[in-house]
């Protein structure tokens, strides 16, 4: 269950940071940026029990993973925040989807073993 809800409100988040970083609208990007931090309670709440309860099978891959999640979050947070800003640098989206799919990679790669 925990495993579904973590994977689910990752698809979701995603859905929800690329149509936000993609509006023009301030309101809009707002409005997304609301929902991503929802996003972000329900994913760091399952992570944390998932984190609990599978830390003993790979202490060092979990750590790993949970750290990637965290600084994905915070990447998060610093593009909305540059778009709010009309800073529009790529360089913060691609160093942001390299760390996403990384961290994506390794929690598939946990949740098959």
């Amino acid at each position: 269950m925990w495993l579904a809800l973590h994977l689910g409100t990752w698809i979701v988040l995603t859905i929800l940071v690329i149509l936000g970083l993609t509006r023009h609208a301030e309101k809009r990007v707002n409005q997304f940026l609301i929902l991503s931090r929802l996003g972000y309670l329900v994913m760091i709440i399952s992570g944390v029990v998932l984190t609990i309860r599978t830390f003993s099978h790979d202490p060092l891959l979990i750590s790993l993973k949970f750290i990637l999640g965290i600084a994905t979050i915070a990447l998060i947070e610093i593009s909305f925040g540059r778009k709010l800003e009309r800073d529009t640098h790529h360089l913060i989206y691609w160093i942001l989807g390299i760390v996403a799919l990384i961290t994506i990679g390794l929690g598939l790669t946990l949740a098959y073993f």
